[in-house]
């Protein structure tokens, strides 16, 4: 990622939030269906803990719903992440669930490194929670408890179900997600901001979040583009990407710096 990713709303921390939640994707559902589209951290905090409108049934619980959904989403609009997130969340909330493992898989290294085991099954498959733990123990040793590594591998199991790329309660079976213009687009977006570009995107890790096929990917950014969630030039095997639209000129600097 960029050097600078954290001006962006990217996540430098070892240990990301699926050490103690999924993707809280009900919680998020709740934010955008009650927040409006201008919101601050502090209104997050207001909502949230003062106002309970995740309905938790205790202060300390309010408090870690809060804090868990920071470390997984950031909450600041100032960085291009959440802002376009949010953005898109409000646009189409269908899109929520990819929209979210997008923005979780961004900051949260464990999230990221689950999804080499997931991304590489065979629709059908089945992943058992153990298969998660050895693979998360493989990418890194003898960093978690064996508790730690149980409730980690079912964190990011039930998130990759949330984002339909594993189906089932207890025995999980691989999926294949089928791309939406909207969270196609943000994928796109934020491996930009990892200073992805052309047809290293389409190739992409973030393009594999949303979608298994290039055509159907492909099919679903041009109707992003038709939107006009993005420019997007594509012709004889070239393909530009253009986010200046969602983009501060002061981010659009940072990443004309970085390349």
């Amino acid at each position: 990622m960029l050097t600078q990713s954290k001006s962006l709303g990217f996540s430098n921390n070892k240990l990301g939030g699926h050490s103690s939640r999924s993707m809280m994707l009900n919680e998020m559902h709740l934010l955008v269906s009650s927040l409006p589209l201008t919101v601050s951290i502090h209104d997050f905090a207001k909502a949230i803990v003062d106002e309970n409108i995740l309905e938790k049934p205790t202060l300390s619980s309010r408090r870690k719903s809060l804090s868990h959904l920071v470390e997984l989403y950031g909450l600041d609009q100032s960085k291009a992440l959440f802002r376009v997130f949010w953005d898109f969340a409000h646009s189409d909330t269908d899109s929520l669930p990819q929209l979210c493992v997008v923005c979780a898989y961004a900051r949260d290294p464990q999230l990221r490194y689950s999804f080499e085991f997931v991304r590489n099954l065979r629709q059908g498959e089945v992943l058992s929670r153990i298969d998660m733990e050895q693979h998360l123990e493989n990418g890194f040793p003898n960093r978690f408890s064996p508790a730690m590594k149980k409730s980690m591998a079912q964190n990011v199991n039930t998130s990759w179900t949330f984002s339909g790329h594993l189906e089932g309660k207890v025995k999980k079976i691989r999926q294949v997600p089928e791309p939406r213009p909207v969270s196609a687009a943000y994928a796109m977006f934020v491996g930009y901001l990892t200073g992805l570009r052309s047809l290293s995107l389409l190739d992409s890790a973030y393009a594999s979040l949303v979608s298994s096929s290039r055509s159907q990917l492909q099919a679903a950014l041009s109707l992003s583009s038709a939107k006009g969630l993005l420019s997007l030039k594509q012709a004889a095997g070239i393909v530009e990407f253009d986010f200046s639209n969602l983009l501060t000129p002061k981010e659009q600097e940072l990443l004309h710096e970085s390349n």
